[in-house]
């Protein structure tokens, strides 16, 4: 007969179950706001998964960071920024233990960050950032059933590489895998377990250990996955459903908007652990949730529901391929209102993932669900060779596939969707063959009529993330900085339609794509 473990009041013991969140990205009712429809996803339905688990379980529920970015609610919740700050509330209905911070909690700047973090009612675990060199963050120790655990949570310091520099004044992002060495150094004899919240992905193919991206330093999961002493990785930020074991060690990552969890259940009697992403169709939203943000989700319906002006075609997006493959009015017309507000000389825009578009009368609806990233607008000076290097840069979108046919690079699509990285530029033609090896796809680029030289200068307008280089244009970053509006793009867009409509969209066919 196998021995049963007791605690101090005689009773046996609980199995203990971490439930992560990562990747929340602000949903916390199961709608979209797009179109108002349902899906098993939300904060609301996650709690009352942790209330049943608390039932029979010791349960410790961390979330892994980019909570405070994605949805309209969280927008109007951000641009109020009161205290407290509203998502503390959510988390605290979920009775969160702990929490650690992703890239995305940066972008509405530090006085909405720092609001969100002293409204928390848990601790912060990311431990290689520091504020005015002292650390946000630190590790935890927790004792549950007589298995007393190290938590460690570090976020990706490549945040220096998108984020606004305002935002990120007076922080300092430490190098992940040194950071979590210390860290592990310092709490190996004190603890049972360790176990990292780590937000960032895998660099490496979990198979094959081959590279499946640029090691930037972006995401550096393989690395930890490997050190010694980790017995559970939690990681997030690419968005993947991951349950495997990597050189001994648990890692997991769950799919974004909470529409899944990792969850890793220890057995105090016989050490043994199990993992499993944990899914919410089975569940109902937790009233408590849903009453708590109740009015600022009846305010943030009724503001995305202004009308606020009108375009004389629609600007709805039918086909996600089709609109990149042939540049789509609605990349126009953004880069229309950016070179009107910026009088630079050129403009570059993507489409983000899943854009929706708008509708000839325009809602703030439609406007927040197809701009849906709290980005600014910047002017960069440019030389015609930069320009054509950032263009060359973007043709690597589109590959040749095996049928002969225009298609789409594999890169862009896994493990992270990553549309937004293809620029469409206005104010020159040109013309991108795919077929090209990488770096000699632009065959022909003019400017007004002439082709560009490379000693020549251009203004060219673009959001900020693209400007201090995110998605690997460092052609871009290395540029010099002419104007920083530092204006939120939504914003800036909601001023042009109220000003112009009914707005006249000056399209061009200006991009041309061959096999």
């Amino acid at each position: 007969m196998c021995c049963i473990c007791y605690n101090d009041a005689g009773d046996e013991m609980k199995k203990i179950r971490f439930i992560v969140s990562s990747d929340i990205h602000g949903v916390i009712y199961d709608h979209r706001y797009g179109d108002n429809s349902k899906h098993p996803m939300g904060l609301a339905r996650l709690s009352s998964y942790l209330k049943k688990a608390r039932e029979s379980d010791d349960v410790l529920y961390i979330d892994n960071g980019d909570a405070l970015q994605g949805t309209p609610l969280l927008t109007y919740i951000n641009k109020e920024n009161k205290k407290p700050h509203a998502l503390s509330e959510v988390f605290a209905r979920c009775k969160i233990n702990y929490y650690n911070l992703g890239n995305h909690d940066f972008n509405y700047g530090k006085d909405v960050l720092f609001n969100f973090m002293q409204s928390m009612h848990a601790p912060c675990i990311t431990t290689n950032v520091l504020y005015q060199n002292k650390p946000i963050g630190k590790s935890a120790i927790k004792t549950v059933s007589n298995i007393t655990f190290g938590i460690i949570g570090v976020v990706t310091d490549y945040i220096l590489h998108w984020e606004q520099p305002s935002h990120i004044e007076g922080f300092t992002f430490l190098d992940v895998v040194d950071t979590v060495k210390k860290e592990i150094e310092h709490l190996k004899n004190q603890v049972d377990t360790i176990i990292v919240v780590y937000h960032g992905g895998f660099e490496r193919d979990l198979l094959t250990d081959k590279p499946t991206e640029r090691l930037t330093g972006e995401n550096v999961g393989s690395q930890l996955a490997k050190l010694d002493d980790i017995e559970v990785l939690f990681t997030g930020h690419q968005h993947r459903s991951i349950n495997t074991t990597i050189n001994n060690t648990l890692a997991l990552q769950c799919a974004n908007n909470a529409t899944q969890v990792m969850q890793v259940t220890f057995d105090p009697q016989t050490k043994q652990k199990h993992g499993e992403l944990i899914t919410f169709e089975h569940e109902d939203m937790d009233i408590k949730v849903v009453q708590a943000l109740a009015t600022l989700e009846e305010k943030t319906q009724i503001w995305l529901d202004q009308p606020i002006g009108y375009v004389n075609q629609s600007l709805r997006i039918d086909d996600q391929k089709q609109a990149r493959l042939h540049k789509h009015p609605l990349v126009s017309f953004i880069n229309q209102v950016q070179l009107d507000v910026s009088n630079a000389q050129l403009s570059a825009t993507s489409l983000f993932n899943d854009a929706i578009g708008l509708n000839k009368k325009i809602s703030m609806r439609d406007l927040v669900s197809t701009y849906v990233y709290p980005n600014t607008l910047v002017v960069k000076e440019l030389s015609g060779k930069e320009v054509k290097e950032m263009l060359e840069h973007s043709a690597q979108y589109f590959i040749v596939n095996d049928k002969g046919d225009i298609d789409i690079n594999p890169t862009y699509i896994s493990p992270k969707p990553q549309h937004f990285n293809y620029d469409m530029m206005d104010g020159v033609a040109y013309t991108i063959k795919v077929s090209n090896p990488v770096g000699k796809r632009i065959i022909t680029l003019t400017y007004q009529g002439k082709p560009v030289q490379d000693d020549e200068s251009f203004l060219v307008a673009m959001n900020n993330y693209r400007a201090v280089g995110g998605g690997d244009y460092g052609m871009v970053a290395q540029a010099p900085t002419v104007i920083d509006t530092g204006k939120d793009m939504v914003d800036i867009l909601m001023e042009y339609i109220t000003k112009h409509s009914p707005i006249q969209v000056k399209h061009t066919n200006n991009i041309k794509v061959l096999r």
